[in-house]
């Protein structure tokens, strides 16, 4: 009357779904999870390389190569712009700030031989001796350093280039082929960034310098005409040819820096270090440069002098120099 009562005897009672999932759960025993494969089991790790380990970090191993040769390489196209363009700004402000102050007669009444400004020393003792071949000093410091030979060929970088693209269950010395075996870290060593290119890109501008500065005293002697400024066609051939080293020395302090824990010769660091003091030089010596050149246009030469050297230089050394810097380098980000 209120509902059914027990099942008679001998017959079970019924089960509901949940009570049969229960009943499921207590007489499955728990399985036990599969042991971890040790490298060299031959299951492989699947992405994973080594037995399970992630693989190592570091930079792409095209990109070691890339750093192992006489290229040019920058971490990024904006390093290469400011690289190019602070210079020149720099030039352009110390030029144009002398011109704008010009005075056509020098103060107290001094004479140009007898006057004196405050990088006088700069200009007699450095500039008029060793002035052309200043941008020759950083270039020799790479090259000690850095070397000129690059530690494999271009051919060898291919090849290695290619089997590193490839698959590797490939190698028999492989993890993912069932070996327990792995090959060593290639050996690599940057080299200098274009020591040839750049020594007879200096040489080319210091004959052209010449020539001109011949051609220009012939003018003064025959006809009496001052086209330019000598001393600011010096200073702008001076500054496209430090203007390559500055690239050129970051060049091979970043490649140098990738290729850091694979360069197997002694004083790595050492190496480094002499190129960024050759990059600090070239900065220093360009300032003083600057300031010599801001005296030279304000005390010494008429503006059409100092602007006419300006198109000049700009035209013969530092644009086609800044083409040839931005079509060369390889950056690792554009």
């Amino acid at each position: 009357m209120y509902g059914q009562g027990p099942p008679p005897y001998g017959q079970t009672p019924p089960q509901y779904p949940y009570q049969q999932q229960q009943l499921h759960h207590r007489r499955t025993a728990p399985q036990p999870h599969p042991p971890p494969q040790r490298d060299g089991d031959g299951g492989g790790g699947g992405g994973m390389a080594g037995g399970g380990l992630p693989p190592p970090e570091g930079p792409p191993h095209g990109l070691l190569l890339e750093a192992a040769s006489n290229k040019v390489l920058l971490p990024s196209r904006g390093v290469l712009a400011a690289l190019m363009a602070l210079p020149l700004v720099l030039w352009l402000l110390a030029v144009g700030a002398g011109v704008l102050h010009w005075e056509a007669e020098l103060p107290d009444g001094a004479s140009k031989r007898e006057f004196e400004h405050p990088l006088t020393w700069f200009d007699v003792h450095v500039l008029r001796v060793w002035g052309p071949l200043l941008p020759l000093l950083p270039l020799a410091v790479r090259v000690v350093a850095m070397g000129v030979r690059p530690s494999h060929s271009p051919a060898s970088l291919t090849s290695l280039a290619s089997s590193s693209s490839s698959s590797s269950s490939s190698s028999p010395l492989s993890p993912a082929a069932g070996g327990a075996l792995r090959r060593p870290p290639l050996p690599l060593r940057p080299a200098a960034s274009l020591p040839g290119a750049c020594a007879g890109l200096y040489t080319l501008v210091i004959a052209a310098r010449i020539g001109l500065y011949l051609a220009h005293l012939g003018l003064q002697a025959g006809a009496g005409v001052y086209l330019v400024s000598d001393h600011l066609l010096l200073a702008a051939s001076m500054l496209a040819c430090f203007q390559a080293e500055l690239v050129m020395c970051a060049s091979d302090a970043f490649k140098a820096e990738l290729l850091r824990p694979r360069d197997p010769r002694v004083g790595a660091g050492a190496r480094q270090v002499a190129v960024i003091a050759a990059f600090v030089s070239s900065a220093f010596l360009l300032v003083a440069l600057f300031g010599d050149m801001y005296a030279t246009a304000r005390w010494f030469h008429a503006r059409a002098e100092s602007l006419g050297a300006l198109a000049a230089g700009a035209a013969l050394f530092n644009g086609p120099v800044a083409l040839w810097l931005w079509r060369v380098a390889a950056c690792v980000t554009p």
